[in-house]
C-alpha cells in the first residue's frame, strides 16, 4: 500500500512539473503572438485609409487627413467608444462620440482652439456633444498618441483609453484586461470595417489566453491535490521517511 501511495506521489509531483512548464510555453507563446498582432495591425493601419459606409464619414475623413492619421482608425474608435451617437455621457464624464473626458478637451482645445466661448472662455457641454468638434478634439489626441509611440498604434489605443501613464509604468505590455479588451474591441472593428477577417494571430492570442487559464487551474488543483497527498503520508508515516 505504501509504495503505491508512494508512486502516485511521484505521480502527481511529475505531473505538476509538467503543468507548470506547459504553463510557461503557453504564456511565451500568448506574448509571441500579442506581438505579432500588433506588427500587423500597425502595418495595416499605417496605409492610412478612408471610409464610407460610417456616419460622419465625409467629416471623419477630412479631419484624419488633417491630422495625418488613418480615418479608418478614427471609426473605429469611435465605434468603440459610442457606437457613433453624439451625446453619450458615461459614468466618468467622457462624452461625445469619442468619449474625451474634460481634462482631456481642456488640454487639447487650448492648443488647437475649436471651441471658444465668448463670455467664459470655456467650453460648454453642448460643444462635447457637437460631432464636428468632438471627432476633432477626439482625433488630435489620438494623433498625439501615435506619435508619442512612434506609429504604433497598438500602444496608442492603450493609452488613448487608459492613458499615457499607464502605458508608460507597464512599458507598453501587458495591460490590465479592460485595456486589452479595448484595443481588441478597436481592432476588431477596423478589419469589420475594412470587410477582411481578423488575422490568424488574433484567434491564437485568444486560444493561448484560454489554454494559459485553463492549465493555470488545473496547476493549481494539481498543488492542492499533491500537498494533500503529502501530509497524508506524512501523517501516516509519521516522519518524512516514506519518502
Amino acid at each position: 500500500m505504501r509504495s503505491k501511495w508512494l508512486l502516485g506521489w511521484y505521480l502527481l509531483l511529475a505531473m505538476l512539473c509538467l503543468e507548470v512548464a506547459a504553463y510557461g510555453v503557453a504564456g511565451g507563446a500568448l506574448e509571441w503572438y500579442r506581438s505579432l498582432v500588433a506588427r500587423q495591425f500597425n502595418a495595416a493601419v499605417s496605409a492610412g485609409q478612408e471610409v464610407d459606409k460610417v456616419p460622419y464619414a465625409d467629416m471623419i475623413n477630412r479631419i484624419a487627413r488633417r491630422e495625418g492619421v488613418s480615418a479608418r482608425l478614427v471609426a473605429s474608435v469611435i465605434q468603440a467608444e459610442s457606437s457613433f451617437q453624439p451625446e453619450v455621457l458615461s459614468p466618468t464624464g467622457a462624452a461625445g462620440l469619442m468619449q474625451i473626458l474634460p481634462s482631456t478637451w481642456e488640454e487639447v482645445n487650448s492648443r488647437i482652439r475649436v471651441c471658444v466661448n465668448r463670455h467664459s472662455g470655456e467650453c460648454s457641454q453642448e460643444c462635447y456633444f457637437n460631432p464636428e468638434m468632438n471627432i476633432s478634439i477626439g482625433t488630435d489626441y489620438l494623433s498625439q498618441m501615435v506619435k508619442r509611440y512612434h506609429g504604433n498604434t497598438f500602444l496608442a489605443l492603450a493609452a488613448y483609453t487608459a492613458g499615457p501613464g499607464t502605458v508608460d509604468r507597464c512599458k507598453g505590455a501587458p495591460f490590465d484586461a479592460a485595456t486589452e479588451e479595448y484595443v481588441s474591441r478597436v481592432m476588431a472593428n477596423w478589419y469589420h470595417f475594412a470587410a477582411e477577417p481578423l488575422p490568424d494571430s488574433s484567434i491564437m492570442v485568444r486560444w493561448c489566453d484560454h489554454a494559459r487559464r485553463v492549465l493555470g487551474w488545473i496547476m493549481v488543483g494539481n498543488f492542492c491535490l499533491t500537498v494533500w497527498a503529502t501530509r497524508r503520508m506524512r501523517r501516516r508515516s509519521r516522519s518524512w521517511r516514506w519518502r
